[in-house]
């Protein structure tokens, strides 16, 4: 199942909550997060998951309307989850600073043996000039700010390296997870989930997917950001995202089978976000199957392919 947390963009808004996508494992019971907006802990309480199911955290970028339900999430975890398991935590470089830090400051333990894996995606590319005031003197601080050390309850892993043999530039973090970069304002990412029979894959932020052409390659169900309409393509894709037809047009290019648009700005409305669905409608031109993600909606993955 794909359980929706969050599907909307920068700041929570009334109706819409920032990002954060549950991947439910029918097998096992175990749960995945794709991304962890500041709503997470409460849209998981409201979805009826269980928190203490949550085994693994993949961040497309450390964007904070991506990242900022991180901390409270994991404390919770630390102290709940069932006893000796581990959660993990994956992303671009800077997730392990940003974790390590504010647990640590905020004397975060972790109870009954449970240990925390944080694990780096190594070399993912800044594929975008800084183009805000500050964001020069910003990436300059990060690469001279001094590292915090291991938590207590952590078990210290190696960065994962790129495997690139067809020069597309895959990180692969387990069996059944492997990264691709995208082009965004930071380092960003998108996953490749299997499922255990169905394959998924959740985009990051993103004004330009193709070095994410072979991780998608076919798909059973592609999530894609469509933060804004077509009337604004050119501000989008300066800012870093796509419109409903750059997603739709991707998704059709790797053969996926299914398009779930995402990550829509918190000024729309529901019938703003029916616009959005009509326009990746109007370009998928009928090749595939497009839905649009809404807060707490569940999409199930069949063994056959697609939704």
């Amino acid at each position: 199942d794909l359980v929706f947390l969050g599907t909307g963009s920068s700041f929570p808004a009334p109706h819409r909550h920032t990002a954060c996508l549950a991947v439910r494992f029918h097998a096992d019971g175990d749960c995945w997060l794709v991304d962890c907006g500041e709503s997470a802990q409460v849209q998981l309480v409201r979805s009826g998951l269980d928190r203490r199911r949550v085994s693994r955290i993949a961040v497309t970028h450390l964007h904070g309307d991506h990242t900022y339900g991180l901390p409270g999430l994991l404390s919770t975890v630390a102290g709940r989850a069932a006893p000796d398991s581990t959660l993990e935590v994956v992303g671009p470089s800077g997730i392990r600073q940003l974790l390590r830090t504010s647990l640590a400051l905020t004397r975060t333990d972790a109870r009954n043996g449970v240990r925390l894996r944080l694990r780096e995606l190594s070399g993912v590319p800044s594929l975008m000039p800084p183009s805000t005031p500050g964001s020069a003197e910003l990436e300059d601080l990060i690469l001279r700010a001094p590292e915090f050390p291991p938590l207590p309850y952590e078990d210290v892993t190696e960065p994962i390296q790129c495997a690139a043999p067809d020069g597309g530039g895959i990180w692969r973090v387990c069996d059944r997870l492997s990264a691709a970069p995208l082009r965004h304002r930071i380092p960003c990412v998108g996953y490749r989930i299997d499922i255990g029979g169905p394959v998924l894959a959740v985009l990051g932020d993103t004004c330009d997917s193709q070095l994410a052409e072979s991780l998608c390659r076919g798909v059973d169900c592609l999530v894609h950001e469509a933060t804004v309409g077509e009337s604004r393509r050119d501000s989008c894709v300066s800012s870093g995202h796509s419109t409903p037809a750059m997603a739709a047009e991707f998704a059709c290019r790797v053969g996926a089978k299914a398009l779930v648009l995402n990550h829509f700005s918190p000024l729309l409305d529901n019938a703003g976000v029916a616009r959005l669905l009509a326009e990746g409608r109007a370009a998928a031109a009928g090749r595939l199957p497009v839905f649009a993600a809404d807060e707490l909606r569940v999409f199930q993955l069949t063994d056959q392919g697609g939704l």
